[in-house]
């Protein structure tokens, strides 16, 4: 066997291997840790909409943070979804399909992500 075609099967193996990612995320730190579902690959901040707050305008209230800030969520009752931003404040991408519901203290159905 060739070096190259050891390497090859090394890396193959490896793969096998490796663990299976769970399908939530544990975010921030100490009393500010809250258990989240996966973000997709890249994502780096949610926004939550508000269901029962509105503006003067009739627009739903609105907040963006980073994904390890997402304790700071603890109180508020909404919807969000995860984006990706740049260093501007720049939305680069939206997944607004996978809108998860936050009751202000955990997401809603996060027990049945946790159990699979």
């Amino acid at each position: 066997m060739t070096m190259k075609s050891q390497s090859s099967t090394l890396m193959a193996q490896l793969k096998k291997m490796a663990f299976k990612k769970k399908p939530y995320l544990k975010v921030g730190v100490k009393d500010w840790q809250v258990i989240i579902p996966r973000p997709p690959a890249h994502a780096t901040h949610a926004r939550m909409t508000m269901r029962d707050e509105f503006y003067d305008n009739g627009q739903p209230k609105q907040a963006t943070l980073p994904l390890q800030d997402f304790g700071c969520f603890k109180g508020v009752a909404g919807d969000f979804h995860y984006l990706r931003m740049d260093k501007k404040g720049k939305v680069a991408q939206e997944w607004e399909g996978t809108t998860w519901f936050w009751n202000g203290y955990q997401v809603s159905g996060i027990d049945d992500l946790m159990n699979e």
